[in-house]
């Protein structure tokens, strides 16, 4: 690649970072079909091919089951704030089905019909990961699998459930702004100062990119107290103090498996500074 080239796309790039995020939104949207003059859509061919290996960048720098799918990034947005994740795992198909899906108990059954889809795609992304210092998460994700093949559901939740609170420990031990004034670790300090962003909200690509696999945290950290119910959906603090039927199932199951993947993953791609104690 050519210092001019850099110098060109660097221009670029600051040209478009404010407005990117809603081009790309703009282009995974169905157009109306419409034939236009040759001669115009040679003049917006010429217009647009500038901006083509920007897109492209920008799409590599994704999670790897996003890239070249052409999803709604703002509707999944929504999605994963409402505890679902969707970094790296599961497949854009199912994603696409989970997006369809009408509320909280039609998404259950997507994750319940796609588990073998879903499942494939954690084993693919845990063996992407290379990083020797999450080799033993890697391996207990790995079983966590091979028990929810086998119906075991409740171990299988259990177990993911403490790897990706191990994982989000070693992510906070290892960056002292994710601990509290104390320098130690608080759940509603991690929920307050992990990355963010809203649907609604004209965030970079860069921070966009930086919260993704970060978004489910404060739905799945909620805490609940004697009256409330035990949440039907996935929640760290009821499989860890609410065991029974309500919070353990097969969905719920499959759900710690794809948080626990999403964020192993995610370390082991973009090289997070991680201190996990085995």
């Amino acid at each position: 690649m050519t210092n001019d080239f850099e110098a060109r796309l660097t221009a670029t790039l600051g040209a478009a970072t404010e407005n990117i995020r809603r081009t790309m939104a703009a282009s995974i949207r169905p157009a109306p079909k419409v034939e236009l003059p040759r001669s115009l859509r040679e003049t917006l061919a010429k217009a647009v091919a500038p901006l083509l290996p920007v897109l492209e960048r920008l799409d590599a720098m994704m999670p790897g089951n996003w890239r070249g799918q052409r999803l709604d990034y703002r509707d999944m947005v929504r999605l994963m704030q409402e505890g679902v994740p969707l970094a790296w795992v599961p497949p854009a198909d199912v994603i696409r089905q989970l997006l369809a899906a009408d509320g909280a108990s039609s998404r259950s059954k997507v994750i319940d019909d796609c588990r073998p889809e879903i499942l494939a795609s954690c084993r693919e992304a845990l063996a992407e990961v290379t990083d020797q210092r999450l080799a033993a998460q890697r391996k207990l994700l790995e079983e966590c699998a091979r028990a929810i093949e086998g119906g075991m559901f409740s171990s299988a939740q259990a177990l993911a459930a403490n790897v990706w609170d191990t994982l989000m420990r070693g992510i906070a031990f290892a960056n002292p702004d994710l601990l509290t004034s104390k320098g130690t670790w608080s759940y509603g300090h991690i929920k307050r100062n992990v990355p963010s962003v809203e649907a609604e909200e004209d965030a970079t690509i860069g921070e966009f990119r930086r919260a993704v696999v970060f978004l489910p945290l404060a739905k799945t950290l909620e805490e609940f107290w004697h009256p409330r119910p035990v949440p039907p959906s996935f929640n760290r603090h009821a499989t860890a103090h609410a065991t029974g039927s309500v919070q353990y199932t097969a969905s719920n199951a499959m759900t710690a498996l794809m948080l626990a993947v999403s964020v192993l993953r995610e370390i082991d791609d973009q090289a997070y500074v991680v201190r996990i104690h085995t």
